[in-house]
């Protein structure tokens, strides 16, 4: 795997300086003020920043590991096999700046809480709350308990204690909330965004929507939980269909991507592509098709396979199994990311989709926590899918496959709709959000046959239930990550988990 440094960390230098730069002198400085060196940071900027930042965290390759753990993703057979990835025998620097940069994420959120002073700047502390509040639940998916209550106030607790997972999630659902309540109550005065906010330009009503979709994310994780019924009712009161992310609105960060140069490109294509002079770059050679889900999408007849994966030179999608040794599996033969993934240099860095909305939506519907019609909501998350994989006549397409007599793809044959509704999402979240077809896998066990790697020596029987808390954090906050105890990938359940 290439080592990269990450685009977020160096606008979080830029913001650390800028700062830095805020802060007064004790002596005479002739060059102060300088009109060059702003005193203070507008929260546009930060804002703008800070979604670019999140674009790279989830889509710069950062999380990879979840591709490959899903059964999306092989690594390449031109490749020396890297035994750590293969047999799960991971470190605390595996993929670490999920850690790392997650927090550095977020502290650019909270810097944009701590500029909105002005009550007319009360939409940038609301886009900040809610962004917190998703990358705070996704951290906790990947470690369990991790800092919160004390985390992002260096220089006053430099050594932040860990929060219970559980109880962050509490907070999460009411940090949303509070958002949303400060939308709709926001002064006829309050500042727009617009261009700043590269997700939606300004168009608080969708952040609205983005609000209320995060929240449905976390709770749906809540279902195989002792309480969690009780809390997925209570955070979903009042709320219809119609408050979440529908069909064609994909929730979507653009700074403003370019094919000039390598780092203005997309991050999914910095990771998978091509430099702008045509040469592979990144992981673009590294990873392959995984024969476990080119198998599930040609067996139940799936037009999706030739816009995930890249047919090769015989017009055919094959994959290989993740693990696999055999010396004839070359990238000549083994697909790479097809175009429905790898659209553009120029593409936008998805957050969260229409079609993960509506499969969310169908399942809490089918357990009868949202009203609304759990077929026709799966129908239309399908068929989002497609959309956005830009698979041709994509509707009449999604309707012939979605119609098949085959349980895997119909929701109204088998009697399982919920095994469906899954297996269905994991289909359509290859390469998009693989973090949540993890969750998913680890609270309801779907895809049941979700392969383990065939590398030689592996001795797992499933694939890991967590990353291991970073190597940053056994240097630097010792007492508290170790007050965690022993912790095992394959064995340290997250808080939800059955």
């Amino acid at each position: 795997m290439y080592n990269r440094i990450k685009s977020f960390l160096f606008l979080s230098v830029f913001l650390v300086l800028l700062i830095a730069a805020g802060c007064k002198k004790g002596t005479f400085d002739i060059n102060s003020p300088n009109p060059n060196v702003p005193s203070v940071v507008s929260p546009r900027f930060v804002l703008s920043a800070a979604l670019a930042n999140s674009g790279s965290l989830m889509l710069g390759g950062d999380e990879d590991f979840a591709n490959l753990y899903m059964g999306y993703w092989a690594v390449s057979g031109d490749y020396i096999p890297t035994s750590t990835t293969l047999t799960y025998n991971t470190t605390t620097d595996y993929y670490a700046g999920n850690w790392d940069g997650g927090f550095l994420t977020l502290k650019d959120y909270r810097y944009i809480e701590q500029l909105s002073t002005d009550p007319n700047q009360v939409n940038y502390v609301a886009i900040a709350k809610i962004m917190e509040a998703f990358h705070f639940g996704r951290i906790v998916d990947m470690y369990n308990n991790v800092p919160y209550s004390d985390a992002l106030n260096g220089g006053i607790q430099n050594f932040p204690k860990y929060d219970d997972a559980k109880a962050i999630y509490a907070s999460l659902v009411k940090q949303l909330d509070s958002a949303v309540n400060l939308i709709n109550t926001a002064p006829p005065t309050a500042e727009n965004p617009g261009k700043y906010d590269i997700m939606f330009q300004g168009k608080m009503s969708n952040w609205i929507l983005f609000a209320h979709t995060v929240k449905l994310k976390i709770l749906m994780n809540l279902t195989q939980e002792s309480d969690g019924p009780a809390a997925i009712t209570a955070g979903l009161s009042g709320l219809t269909t119609a408050d979440f992310i529908p069909a064609g609105m994909d929730a979507t960060i653009n700074p403003g991507y370019s094919n000039a140069v390598t780092p203005q490109q997309s991050p999914f294509w910095q990771d998978l592509g091509f430099a702008p002079s045509g040469a592979v770059q990144g992981n673009e050679s590294y990873y392959r098709a995984c024969s476990y889900a080119v198998n599930f999408y040609q067996n139940t007849n799936d037009p999706r396979d030739s816009a995930i994966y890249a047919p090769n030179s015989a017009h055919a999608v094959v994959g290989r199994a993740f693990g696999s040794v055999g010396a004839s599996e070359h990238n000549t033969t083994i697909a790479g990311m097809g175009p429905g993934l790898l659209k553009a240099p120029t593409m936008p860095a998805v957050i969260l989709s229409a079609s993960e909305s509506l499969f969310l939506q169908a399942e809490a519907a089918q357990r009868g926590y949202l009203s609304g019609d759990p077929v026709a909501l799966f129908q239309s998350a399908v068929t989002e899918s497609f959309r956005y994989l830009a698979v041709p006549n994509y509707q009449a397409a999604a309707t012939a496959y979605y119609m098949q007599t085959d349980a895997r793809v119909n929701i109204t044959v088998g009697g399982n709709p919920i095994q469906t509704i899954i297996l269905q999402k994991w289909a359509a979240l290859n390469g998009i959000d693989p973090v949540e077809s993890w969750s998913d896998w680890r609270r309801l066990s779907i895809p049941a046959d979700l392969p383990v790697s065939i590398y030689p020596g592996t001795t797992a029987t499933h694939v890991p239930f967590r990353l291991l808390y970073p190597t940053s954090e056994y240097s630097y906050n010792g007492t508290n990550v170790n007050a965690q105890g022993t912790i095992n990938n394959l064995t340290s359940k997250i808080f939800w988990m059955p």
